[in-house]
């Protein structure tokens, strides 16, 4: 071959692989670009998902706490009633303890229903149970306070009530420790995906291609 000519081919060779490596890191670069974006994306979902199931617990702990006061606030007026002698119907300050109490339950129902939005079906369960806690301690109070209007021994309700508030105490640090708990476990944003039908048909294969050696 004449020199010129496998000098040119030669040239021509080295171009043509010059271009397919530029190509070739170009594509890898990109790639790699795109899943830096795709990681800082998930990052920031992530960070915002977590953001939500703490702000959706710490007002859910807020309206616990709204209900509890409520219910001890509710509780000392009738204390008082009941020393000094005064009606116990639902009058003057009874009747704004007792709108009281009923706007603070709505309020727990109303971040009960955000937080079952934000958070796993575990938590849920623990968080609605939490919740029930707090409405039989509220029923407790009322049948107290339904045996005082009828002039019934209210030994007992008195004290089932007084047994419940010191227990939800208890429930309610437990609640808030597990609480903790889940948000420092940091579960993942996305929910794991079901494998592909040809992921499912290769771990098939392998399973068969290997049963034989165990």
């Amino acid at each position: 071959m004449d020199p010129e000519l496998q000098g040119a081919a030669i040239g021509a060779a080295a171009t043509a692989v010059g271009a397919v490596i530029g190509y070739v890191g170009a594509r890898a670069q990109g790639r790699a670009a795109l899943e830096a974006v795709r990681m800082q994306v998930r990052g920031q979902r992530f960070d915002a998902r977590w953001q939500m199931r703490r702000d959706a617990y710490a007002s859910f702990f807020a309206a616990v706490q709204q209900v509890q006061t409520a219910t001890a606030h509710a509780y000392g007026v009738l204390l008082v009633r009941r020393r000094e002698g005064l009606p116990l119907v639902p009058e003057g300050d009874l009747a704004e303890v007792s709108a009281e109490l009923a706007e603070a339950l709505k309020g727990l129902s109303f971040q009960q229903s955000l937080l079952r939005l934000s958070v796993t079906g575990v938590e849920r369960h623990t968080a609605d149970s939490l919740v029930s806690e707090v409405r039989n301690v509220v029923a407790c109070l009322n049948l107290w306070w339904g045996a005082l209007q009828r002039g019934e021994g209210a030994s007992g309700t008195l004290a089932r009530y007084l047994t419940r508030s010191a227990e939800l105490e208890d429930t309610v640090e437990h609640v808030l420790g597990v609480a903790k708990g889940y948000l420092d476990g940091s579960p993942d944003v996305d929910a794991p995906r079901r494998p592909s039908l040809l992921q499912r048909f290769r771990s098939w294969r392998i399973d068969r291609a290997t049963r034989h050696l165990t």
